[in-house]
C-alpha cells in the first residue's frame, strides 16, 4: 500500500474514495482491502451514500425521458448478455450472503457448501494453535491480504494445507486478509454431510 494511504486514517480513506481524489492504483488498493476491512467498508458505504445524497441535491439526476432510444438499446443489450451468460449459474458478490460472527475480527460465510467457506479477517485478527480434526484436510487459499502462519508471511494467490490430523499453528494477519477455505475428508473426497459451522465455532480447523 502507497505511503499516502498508509498515513490516512480510516475515514480519510474512505471520504477519499467515495469522492474519487485517489489515483488508480490507490483506489485499487482501498478495494481490495474493503473486501476483508469490514469497518473500512462500512465508512466506505456511508462516505457513498453521504455523498450521493449531496450530488442529487446539487443536480437531478438523469430521467427515462433524457436517454435516447439508442442509449436504452445499449442498456437492454447489455442486460440480455448479462442474463445469458449467468443463466442458471448462481452469482454472490463478496460483501452479500450470510457472514456470521466466529470470533473477535473474524467473519465466516458458505459458498456451495458448508465445508467450503469465505473467511474475512480485520485487521489484527488471530486464531489460536489448535488441533486438525483426524478426519480432515483443510485447503486455505489467500484472496487478498496478508497471512502469518508460525511466522511465515502468506500473501495475494498463496496456498496452506493443514493435514487431518496435524498440529494447526497460530495464525494472525497484521493488514487483514480474505480467505478461502474448503475442508475435505483425508482421502481429498468432498465431504457428504458437513456439519454447519456455528457462531463461535473454528472456522479454522473446524
Amino acid at each position: 500500500m502507497t505511503t499516502r494511504v498508509l498515513d490516512m486514517s480510516i475515514e480519510d480513506r474512505a471520504t477519499a474514495y467515495a469522492m474519487g481524489s485517489l489515483s488508480p492504483g490507490e483506489r485499487d488498493e482501498i478495494a481490495r482491502e474493503r473486501l476483508y476491512n469490514s469497518e473500512l467498508d462500512e465508512h466506505i458505504s456511508l462516505a457513498e451514500q453521504l455523498f450521493a445524497g449531496l450530488e442529487a441535491g446539487e443536480a437531478p439526476a438523469p430521467t427515462a425521458s433524457r436517454l435516447s432510444s439508442e442509449s436504452w438499446s445499449r442498456i437492454e443489450a447489455a442486460m440480455s448478455r448479462e442474463q445469458a451468460a449467468l443463466a442458471g449459474k448462481h452469482a454472490q458478490e463478496c460483501s452479500d450472503g450470510d457472514w456470521r460472527v466466529h470470533g473477535p475480527r473474524i467473519e465466516f460465510k458458505p459458498l456451495w457448501s458448508e465445508s467450503a467457506i469465505l473467511i474475512r479477517c480485520n485487521p489484527g485478527a488471530v486464531e489460536e494453535r489448535h488441533d486438525q480434526p483426524p478426519d480432515l484436510d483443510e485447503h486455505i487459499l489467500v484472496i487478498a491480504g496478508d497471512l502469518d502462519i508460525g511466522g511465515r508471511r502468506f500473501g495475494t494467490g498463496d496456498y496452506v494445507r493443514v493435514p487431518a490430523g496435524s498440529v494447526h499453528q497460530h495464525m494472525e494477519t497484521h493488514g487483514g486478509c480474505l480467505l478461502f477455505t474448503e475442508y475435505l475428508a483425508a482421502d481429498g473426497a468432498p465431504l457428504v454431510r458437513p456439519e454447519p459451522l456455528v457462531e463461535g465455532q473454528r472456522a479454522f480447523g473446524r
